[in-house]
């Protein structure tokens, strides 16, 4: 199987090198049978190798035209080998004719021009051979006529003595045999070689491939790239923590058989994987039902980039599960899933834990501990944010102030708010009027108000107009 993929291949570099040298090969020959004319015209007209080297020319047009055809192709996908064997049977037939060519010319040329003739056609025939060394066939059948041609009318007309004649035959065609063999031979073991790196690499995508799976695909790109060290370091960096739990999650899997609870679990994290590859998380682990992401780490667009990319994934998430829900509850799954997030903006400790021999790359540290204690502390379907968190998205995202919660290692109670939405998404629905220029900021949840609220309010905003104008 191997030795026919070799073959294939070959015949492809042999395909593409017949067009490449088409054209050198074209001006090599025309300069050779000019030469033998330029050297005694009468007399190649007298021993009629005129005609063969008319025909050469001739020959040249086919040639000339599949180059033309080919040269703006890329590489061929297969070649057959009916193919190569027309090729062939072109190079052997030019072979013959100039063979004939030379032994016409022979019979009457002058021993000095024979002598020049043969020399021009030697060069010829050794540059054939090398241009073309991928094509040792080729090579063989269209130099060994016009070689032998050249010996035996040299021999047959007394051009030169038979020992001598012998010497230079033997080195000549000693000479074309080595090098026609040896690039052949380099041939089939280059495209070898290159066979067996293609099937290396292949297997090294796949495996690669596979490991991707495991680990966080920009951490991944980083690590393939040569950017990222796979040793045991951390550092500290300011990052956005998301941490979301499917909400009775163990009361849903004793309702659930196993198989339908692994095609709902997977079916779930496969489309979150997804909205956090588009925001640009991290993916930190899956534990179960929960997932666990980070933004700022290894690349971050700053810290309030980051920190608005998170709250914006998050509210994708939860519009995404309440969809998932709908189609769920369609195929017969009584209790879809519901999920609580909650995400903090700390300094964190990121990098290699472990040992030299099975390491995770993680984030560690009390900020990572408070995003986990927000999530928990969430509202069903809801996203609970930390004080520092809302600071940096309050200009885009409305929020309202939730219980203070206390966490180990923090030694006041967290202040938390609430997500409600997109000002701009809220304000589409008409539900929130929102407007925030300089030196006023203004938030009208209509749903919020009652009669006395909305009194309440149109009373501070005519204030406010009347301020404006004194």
């Amino acid at each position: 199987m191997a030795a026919a993929v070799v073959d294939a291949e070959i015949r492809i570099e042999q395909s593409l090198q017949t067009v490449r040298y088409a054209v050198a090969a074209m001006f090599g020959g025309t300069v050779t049978a000019l030469l033998i004319l330029a050297l005694d015209f009468e007399r190649a007209v007298e021993s009629y190798a005129i005609v063969p080297l008319t025909a050469l020319f001739v020959m040249q047009v086919p040639i000339l035209r599949s180059y033309l055809r080919l040269r703006g192709r890329g590489r061929p996908e297969r070649v057959s080998r009916r193919h190569m064997r027309r090729i062939e049977v072109f190079a052997g037939l030019q072979g013959v004719i100039w063979a004939v060519a030379v032994f016409l010319a022979l019979s009457e040329f002058s021993p000095t021009d024979g002598l020049v003739m043969i020399s021009a056609v030697f060069v010829w025939a050794y540059s054939s051979a090398a241009a073309y060394s991928t094509m040792p066939i080729t090579s063989t059948v269209f130099v060994a006529p016009m070689v032998a041609a050249s010996f035996l009318g040299m021999l047959i007309y007394d051009i030169a003595d038979w020992g001598p004649l012998l010497v230079l035959f033997s080195g000549t065609a000693g000479g074309l045999i080595f090098i026609i063999t040896k690039n052949g031979r380099a041939t089939r073991r280059s495209v070898a070689l290159g066979e067996t790196v293609k099937r290396q690499k292949s297997m090294m995508e796949s495996v690669s491939g596979q490991l991707s799976k495991y680990i966080s695909p920009k951490l991944y790109q980083k690590i393939f790239s040569g950017e990222q060290q796979v040793e045991i370091v951390a550092k500290r960096k300011k990052l956005t923590v998301f941490f979301s739990d499917v909400v009775g999650f163990t009361e849903i899997t004793e309702q659930l058989e196993s198989e339908q609870l692994t095609a709902l679990l997977n079916s779930y994290l496969t489309e979150m994987a997804a909205i956090a590859a588009e925001y640009g998380a991290t993916v930190d682990k899956y534990i179960g039902d929960a997932i666990v992401l980070y933004f700022g780490d290894p690349d971050s667009l700053g810290v309030p980039e980051d920190a608005e990319a998170c709250v914006r994934m998050a509210i994708a998430m939860q519009r995404r599960v309440r969809e998932l829900g709908s189609e769920w509850r369609a195929q017969g799954v009584e209790r879809p899933f519901d999920i609580r997030v909650g995400i903090n903006t700390g300094y964190c400790t990121v990098g290699n834990f472990g040992s030299e021999h099975r390491m995770d790359y993680t984030i560690i540290g009390s900020e990572v501990n408070l995003a986990a204690r927000l999530e928990s502390s969430a509202e069903v379907g809801g996203i609970l944010l930390s004080n520092e968190t809302h600071s940096l998205v309050e200009d885009w995202l409305m929020c309202e102030p939730a219980d203070a919660i206390t966490v180990k290692g923090f030694p006041r109670p967290i202040t938390t708010f609430r997500v409600m939405g997109i000002y701009d998404d809220l304000h589409e629905e008409g539900r929130v009027f929102h407007s925030d220029v300089q030196g006023l900021r203004v938030t009208v949840d209509t749903e919020a108000m009652g009669e006395e609220g909305r009194a309440a309010a149109r009373a501070t905003l005519e204030a406010a107009i009347s301020a404006l104008d004194d």
